[in-house]
């Protein structure tokens, strides 16, 4: 279903300057763009939207000629955004969260809120169960969309793609509302960490907070390091310290059950927990996730 046949949107001149146009175009196009964005890769934002990379490709070569701008910086290692891709990056956000409510008042008169939480890898797969009871025990239900993607990005999108966000930051953070301090922990096993070669580790392609607590505590005890693996989600990490080929930082509780912890490397720091709104709706279940959240902290004791 496209969204309209012609809409009313903005224009990122040469100048920086947003002027008002009529363009067409349809809600693939634009499912398409934020797709490219969220996965920094032509062809991985093709198998999200079942079209082929050269397809793709086309697409946002369209997309761009008819907005008159480049909105996106390519090299043969990655893809990403320029500052005009970004800002039409939160409007297309937008947009598809409208028409996502425009078809769903159009086919009902009663209507379940429509919420959209983004988390990160590690919150999303060992923490969302009981927060999914507790927004079924909100004001009244609600329809979810659900998306994973690095507490930075998840800020960056905050009110235009996302609802509320559940993110990790160092401690003394000012975004949003504290839930809980959760230690690090170092997954892998024993031999790597005690051999004389460098600690290979297994990280975030993004940078995050336990990235960056890592290499910092790695680095402030003078112990040598290299990327092992660098990877964009949480079971490839998991899977290359299952396979004893990499250490990798998880918050504490958050992780397979059956990956080993290492003491023997330098400690890591807590990191905070948090929820951030970004619109009334967030606003509205944000209570409700954090009763979510802190019913499973206690149960992990």
């Amino acid at each position: 279903m496209d969204i309209a046949n012609h809409w009313s949107y903005c224009e990122i001149n040469c100048s920086g300057l947003i002027e008002k146009k009529n363009y067409s175009m349809d809600e693939h196009v634009l499912r398409t763009f934020v797709a490219v964005c969220d996965r920094q890769s032509f062809r991985a934002a093709g198998e999200d939207v079942g079209r082929t990379q050269s397809a793709v490709s086309q697409q946002i070569k369209g997309l761009e000629a008819e907005l008159g701008v480049q909105l996106f910086n390519r090299s043969t290692r990655s893809v990403e955004m320029t500052p005009a891709g970004q800002t039409f990056y939160s409007h297309a956000c937008s947009l598809l969260s409208r028409h996502r409510e425009a078809v769903s008042a159009a086919r009902g008169a009663s209507v379940l809120p429509y919420l959209r939480i983004g988390a990160t890898d590690d919150i999303a797969a060992y923490g969302l169960v009981p927060v999914l009871r507790a927004l079924e025990d909100g004001p009244e239900p609600c329809s979810l969309d659900l998306e994973t993607h690095s507490s930075q990005m998840l800020l960056a999108s905050l009110g235009s793609r996302y609802d509320l966000v559940i993110v990790v930051s160092p401690q003394r953070g000012r975004t949003g509302d504290l839930v809980a301090s959760v230690p690090l922990v170092w997954l892998g096993s024993a031999p790597l960490s005690t051999s004389k070669n460098a600690l290979p580790l297994a990280v975030y392609a993004d940078r995050c907070a336990m990235r960056d607590a890592a290499i910092a505590a790695l680095d402030t005890s003078a112990v040598k390091w290299t990327t092992k693996a660098t990877v964009s989600g949480l079971v490839v990490i998991e899977a290359a310290v299952r396979a004893g080929i990499a250490v990798a930082p998880a918050l504490a509780g958050f992780h397979a059950a059956d990956l080993p912890t290492v003491t023997s490397l330098p400690a890591l720091p807590h990191l905070e927990l948090r929820i951030v709104a970004g619109t009334p709706v967030g606003e509205t279940y944000l209570p409700y996730v954090r009763e979510g959240l802190q019913e499973l902290l206690e149960a992990k004791g």
